[in-house]
């Protein structure tokens, strides 16, 4: 998934800003931790981010993305992937809590 913030997130306040990314924050990171994240990155010089999700349906996905507080204050573009048989080995993200 690809989500690029809207200006809307740019009309908060400093400290609405502020409160709004330490939430999502949280909630990004129990995500991860429960493995629904598996990776991410950001674009380099821009707001966008490239996540993997894992998700059973695109109704879950939906569900978790509802979850986020940024939610609302980005414009998302929504790709399914499938395993490639090149790619024998599922991408699996290390959970911070497993030993590296």
């Amino acid at each position: 998934m690809r989500a690029t913030p809207t200006t809307g997130l740019l009309e908060l306040s400093a400290e609405e800003r502020d409160e709004l990314m330490a939430r999502e924050r949280e909630v990004a990171t129990a995500l991860i931790d429960a493995g629904t994240i598996t990776w991410m990155w950001r674009l380099p010089n821009t707001g966008t981010s490239v996540t993997i999700w894992n998700a059973e349906s695109r109704e879950a996905l939906e569900t978790h993305l509802g979850t986020l507080p940024v939610f609302p204050h980005n414009v998302l573009e929504i790709t399914a992937l499938a395993t490639h048989p090149a790619f024998p080995t599922p991408l699996r993200a290390v959970r911070r809590s497993e030993p590296a």
